[in-house]
């Protein structure tokens, strides 16, 4: 069953960069393109003899605006979309929080030795879903948070078997499954909620109408005898730094935007605590 379960997971993989690797990349890349465009139409000026034409004869101008425009488009659709996805995930990690909260509490109503049991198995399988950067950090380790998730998730029902096979009323019995139903049902909201991400052709694609489009400003402005000057290069740098925002918001263990997992270790610490004392 593992194996069936982590190959319905594969889809989750590895970033071809590393977050502070694609950061160096976008930033040197983007105004350099901008240079080796001006480069490229300052030979073709000197070679078409475009500085024997006015302005307005110059061609050029409806790519550039066209190029601009699909440019701001994708960035428009990528930036609205990982917003919402990283609302998103957040928002799901936080129900996590609480469903494992609930089942634990729901626990407390079983007598012992059912009680402790089965809110130790409960314990275990929240700190589980605590990944972290290391566990994407190759397909490898992915797999064992994965599988370390699951064996603890598969240990908690025989314990909710054990709990309910003696004489526990019908009402507690209700509550316990429920609450224990969503926990596990939280754990699939959130798996789906963290493969919400801007795929990889799309990636490469606005990386690409980017470049293009930088490509094209610098050609402009050597083939209407410009210089570069400051303004080319601070939009490169611009845009570069929108781009890199959008890249961040779509990685959550990784960047300056991580997910923040307070309120699952809210609730891994109180349940530490309350287990603690119990044994004290």
């Amino acid at each position: 069953m593992e194996t069936d379960i982590l190959e319905i997971y594969s889809n989750f993989v590895k970033p071809v960069l590393p977050f502070t690797y694609l950061v160096v990349l976008i930033l040197v890349s983007f105004p350099l393109v901008a240079v080796i465009g001006f480069r490229i139409g300052a030979f073709e000026r000197r070679r078409l003899g475009y500085e024997k034409l006015p302005a307005d004869q110059i061609p050029g101008a409806t790519s550039l605006g066209a190029m601009l425009a699909l440019l701001g488009l994708l960035l428009g659709f990528a930036f609205n979309s990982t917003i919402n996805w990283r609302e998103n995930r957040q928002s799901e990690l936080v129900n996590e929080a609480n469903a494992i909260s609930t089942a634990f509490l729901t626990a407390s109503l079983l007598a012992e030795p059912n009680r402790t049991a089965l809110q130790e198995k409960i314990l275990i399988y929240g700190k589980t879903r605590l990944a972290t950067e290391v566990d994407i950090a190759s397909v490898e380790s992915w797999k064992s948070f994965l599988t370390t998730t699951i064996q603890a998730q598969e240990a908690i029902w025989p314990a909710v078997e054990s709990a309910l096979s003696d004489t526990t009323s019908d009402p507690i019995r209700a509550t316990l499954v429920q609450s224990l139903t969503h926990m596990l049902d939280a754990h699939n909201l959130r798996i789906a909620a963290a493969a919400q991400q801007i795929p990889t052709p799309a990636k490469l694609m606005i990386s690409i109408a980017a470049i293009a489009a930088l490509t094209i400003v610098g050609n402009r402005s050597a083939l209407h005898g410009r210089p570069l000057t400051w303004r080319t290069i601070a939009l490169a740098l611009l845009l570069a730094v929108v781009i890199i925002v959008v890249f961040d918001m779509d990685r959550s263990l990784e960047g300056t935007m991580r997910m923040n997992p307070d309120t699952l270790l809210a609730v891994i610490h109180d349940m530490e605590r309350t287990l603690t004392a119990r044994a004290d």
